[in-house]
């Protein structure tokens, strides 16, 4: 995800005001859920977000051409299936 990020101008490396940046992931069915960018930064952040296209090397296309996925949650509940839209906000 960060790589996707940062084509938008979403820094690396998030400091200071960069900090209140999150993005709003949605899913086709109108499925919304939000990461701070802290959370999506591995300078910042252990976890791994990740906008995948296929597992095990085969698409995933029961779920979508693109899930997003998220390593070190205790369950799946911000994953998001058949991923259509990233938003990239700042808190105020």
């Amino acid at each position: 995800m960060i790589d996707l990020l940062i084509r938008l101008g979403v820094p690396d490396k998030p400091h200071g005001q960069e900090l209140r940046l999150y993005l709003v992931a949605e899913g086709a069915d109108g499925y919304q859920v939000v990461y701070s960018v802290s959370e999506v930064s591995p300078d910042v952040h252990d976890a791994i977000i990740l906008v995948a296209d296929s597992l095990d090397g085969e698409p995933i296309a029961a779920n979508g051409p693109l899930q997003l996925v998220a390593t070190g949650e205790k369950r799946p509940a911000r994953w998001v299936r058949n991923l259509v839209a990233v938003r990239v906000l700042t808190a105020q």
